[in-house]
């Protein structure tokens, strides 16, 4: 099924989701989700599925509120991902007695305008119960843009967080420094994804679903025979994979 019509690394996180939960009673916590909607054929498929999504962006999360109005599988929150979340408010029913804890967390298109990185993955290991699952996606595609306005809002973007304004801000992640991040705090790194390749992403944009199956199938098998390290040149986006012991 497609979730994710325009972003095959989004695309691979909800099939994996699926892959790994099924129809089962899940709960999945949503960091820096801007309005959810990439939620919504996800969890029209997928009824036990529970989503708490929180964002900065609170023009963002009151889109997504009119959006899934009246959809009790998801909760929208204006809240940081970089300071530690307590989901125990949550009106989502409790699955059992690990009623704070999810069993899977994940962060699409976002990890690059994370100014606290360590305090990023602090809440995700806050969040997730003990062999719980995380998803952190990142992109590269404004640091290796032909826009040379895009090009220059990197360091004004790094400058203006210095004062306080973190919303406009994005640095390149560094696979090797982010992981050592993770492991830091006791993650099993399980894997790296590389998706989006350059000039293929474009193209897709309004494809029929026969292409876009296609295109996805390229990627995976792109994935299988080669490593992170020799598609990073190609690929706009990266998906680290996270376990909690």
């Amino acid at each position: 099924m497609i979730y994710e019509r325009g972003n095959a690394a989004k695309q691979w996180i909800f099939e994996e989701l699926d892959r790994k939960f099924g129809q089962s009673s899940v709960r999945v916590l949503d960091l820096a989700c801007g309005d959810a909607k990439k939620w919504k054929s996800y969890i029209a498929a997928h009824s036990s599925t529970r989503v708490i999504g929180i964002d900065t962006d609170a023009n963002a999360i009151e889109r997504g509120k009119s959006l899934f109005a009246g959809v009790s599988q998801i909760e929208l929150r204006v809240f940081d991902a970089q300071n530690f979340i307590k989901i125990a408010t949550s009106q989502l029913p409790p699955r059992n007695d690990r009623e704070e804890l999810f069993d899977a967390v994940v962060a699409m298109s976002a990890i690059e305008h994370v100014v606290d990185r360590p305090a990023f993955l602090k809440t995700t290991w806050d969040a997730l119960r003990s062999g719980g699952i995380a998803y952190l996606n990142y992109d590269a595609g404004h640091f290796r843009s032909h826009d040379i306005k895009e090009r220059l809002m990197v360091p004004i973007s790094q400058m203006l967080a210095v004062f306080g304004f973190e919303g406009p801000y994005m640095k390149k992640v560094d696979d090797g420094a982010f992981r050592t991040q993770a492991e830091a705090l006791g993650f099993k790194v399980t894997g790296m994804k590389k998706y989006n390749a350059q000039k293929l992403k474009g193209l897709m944009r309004g494809a029929p679903d026969d292409i876009l199956n296609d295109w996805f199938a390229f990627e995976d098998s792109l994935n299988a025979r080669f490593t992170p390290e020799k598609l990073d040149d190609y690929m706009l986006s990266t998906t680290l994979i996270l376990e909690k012991p």
